[in-house]
């Protein structure tokens, strides 16, 4: 592409140069004038060149090709969005459901919480695994809190015990 403006600049100013000459050559009268008509049609066709010379096939293959790049590059931007969204949900409500947990007295839980997309398009905590030594109380109190808040049902709620 660079080339192919380059030759046409280069071109155009060998144009101008050869008008330019010319001109300045032609005996004033009517030479003088079908001189400055040759001189403007050989500099229009320096100008259209490109326009007569270019690949218009290539333009269509390389143009098709770049919108498949361009929608590849988009897809894969969208899926890293996804996944930096969905990391960011799953932190955020670890931490909402560790802070809840330290303030019953579970401190030493263990929080991994799994994203899904809602039918209407956006992520949401879907299920949680917990694991800790937590007192039935703790247990209910934290469930209730997983159901409340992030509406995970006790069914997608995996509590595991940790040694001891």
């Amino acid at each position: 592409m660079a080339e192919l403006i380059r030759n046409w600049i280069l071109g155009l100013t060998g144009a101008a140069f050869l008008t330019a000459i010319a001109m300045s050559l032609a005996p004033r009268g009517r030479v003088r004038a079908v001189t400055g008509l040759v001189a403007g049609l050989v500099t229009i066709v320096a100008l259209i060149s490109p326009i007569l010379e270019f690949d218009y096939t290539a333009h269509v293959g390389n143009t098709a090709h770049f919108e498949q790049s361009l929608d590849l590059r988009m897809q894969e931007m969208e899926a890293a969005q996804e996944r930096l969204q969905a990391r960011i949900i799953s932190e955020r409500s670890a931490a909402y459901i560790w802070d809840k947990a330290e303030s019953v007295g579970l401190v030493d839980l263990y929080i991994q919480v799994e994203t899904a997309r809602h039918p209407e398009g956006f992520l949401y905590p879907y299920k949680v695994w917990l694991e800790g030594v937590p007192t039935e109380e703790q247990r209910r109190t934290v469930e209730a809190y997983l159901t409340e808040v992030f509406g995970i049902p006790v069914e997608r709620q995996i509590w595991s015990v940790a040694d001891a």
